[in-house]
C-alpha cells in the first residue's frame, strides 16, 4: 500500500514539474529581405534564399510586388517559406494594384502572411488622421476576400511616417474591418519610433490587448531612447531602434519571452535589419546565434 501511495505521489509530482517546464519555442523565425538585399556576395534571390535557409532561418520576407516573381521562384526552388508578403496599399488610389490578386493566388495554402502597409503617396491624408479609414476598410476587406480564397492571413503593418503608423490605429482598423483572417503586426522598431519613452512602460499591457488580433511580430536590438531627441538622418532613429539582435538597452528578449510564453503567441517572428551597419552575412549569422540563445533561455527558465 505504501509503495502504491509513493508511486502515485511520484507520478503527480512528475506531471506537475512537466507542466511547469516552459514549452519548446515553436514560432517560425524569419528575416526581412533588407538583411541581405544589396549584399555584394549574395546578389540574386536564388543566392539569398539558399544562404538564409542554410543558416537555419524558417523563412524570409517577400518584399513588394516588383520582387514577387523572382523571390517566389527562388522560394519554390529551395522549398523555403515566404514568411510574409509586404504589400503597398495607397489610399490615394481608387483601386488595389491589379498584380496583388494573382500573386495571392500563387501563394495559396502557403504559410505566407500578407502584410499591407498603408500610405498616402500624394499626401492627401496625414498619418494617423483617420481621414481615409473608410477607404482602408474597403480595400483591406477586398484583400481579405482574396486571402480567404487562398487560405492566407492578413496582418496590417504599422510603419512610422505612413498613413497607418501607430499600432492603436491599426487595431481600430482591424476592428472595423471585422474579418477573422485580418489582424495586425507588432513592429518593435516602428512602435518605438511612434511612442514617447514615457508611454512605453506598460508594453506588456499593450501586447495583451493586441493578442486576439496579433498575427506577426518583427523585432531587433534597440535602445530605449526618445525619438523626439533624434534626427531622421543617417544617425537618426534607425541607428537607435534597429540594432543587431541581442544589443541595445531595450529588453527585446523579455518582449519575445512574454509574447511566446505568457501570451502563448504562436505566430511568426521576424528580425528587422534595415540600415544596419556591418557585413550582412555576418550580421545574419550572429542573429541566428542570438535567437538560439533566446530559445535556450526560454526553455531553461
Amino acid at each position: 500500500m505504501k509503495k502504491r501511495i509513493f508511486f502515485l505521489w511520484a507520478v503527480l509530482l512528475t506531471g506537475q514539474l512537466m507542466a511547469q517546464k516552459p514549452a519548446k519555442v515553436q514560432n517560425d523565425f524569419f528575416v526581412l529581405h533588407n538583411a541581405i538585399r544589396g549584399d555584394s556576395t549574395y546578389k540574386t534571390f536564388d543566392q539569398q534564399v539558399a544562404f538564409i535557409k542554410s543558416l537555419g532561418f524558417d523563412g524570409v520576407e517577400i518584399n513588394q510586388l516588383d520582387s514577387f516573381e523572382g523571390m517566389k521562384a527562388a522560394l519554390d526552388k529551395h522549398r523555403f517559406t515566404g514568411s510574409y508578403f509586404y504589400i503597398k496599399i495607397d489610399v490615394d488610389s481608387p483601386t488595389l494594384d491589379p498584380r496583388i490578386e494573382p500573386d495571392i493566388r500563387a501563394l495559396k495554402d502557403s504559410k505566407t502572411v500578407l502584410a499591407p502597409y498603408i500610405v498616402s503617396d500624394k499626401k492627401r491624408f496625414a498619418s494617423s488622421s483617420g481621414m481615409a479609414d473608410s477607404i482602408v476598410v474597403r480595400q483591406i476587406r477586398q484583400l481579405a476576400d482574396w486571402a480567404k480564397s487562398a487560405n492566407l492571413q492578413v496582418a496590417l503593418y504599422p510603419h512610422v511616417g505612413f498613413y497607418v503608423e501607430r499600432v492603436d490605429h491599426a487595431l481600430r482598423l482591424v476592428n472595423q474591418i471585422d474579418r477573422p483572417n485580418v489582424g495586425l503586426t507588432f513592429n518593435l522598431c516602428h512602435w518605438l519610433a511612434t511612442t514617447p519613452k514615457a508611454d512605453r512602460t506598460d508594453w506588456k499591457g499593450l501586447l495583451t490587448s493586441l493578442k486576439p488580433h496579433l498575427k506577426m511580430m518583427t523585432i531587433s536590438g534597440a535602445n530605449n531612447v526618445d525619438a523626439a531627441n533624434l534626427d531622421n538622418g543617417p544617425t537618426g532613429i534607425w541607428n537607435q531602434y534597429i540594432l543587431p539582435l541581442g544589443t541595445g538597452s531595450f529588453d527585446t528578449y523579455e518582449l519575445v519571452r512574454f509574447a511566446v510564453q505568457d501570451l502563448a503567441f504562436k505566430g511568426p517572428i521576424g528580425v528587422q535589419c534595415y540600415a544596419m551597419k556591418g557585413d550582412k552575412p555576418t550580421n545574419l549569422r550572429n542573429t541566428m546565434a542570438v535567437w538560439k540563445h533566446y530559445k535556450t533561455r526560454m526553455v531553461k527558465r
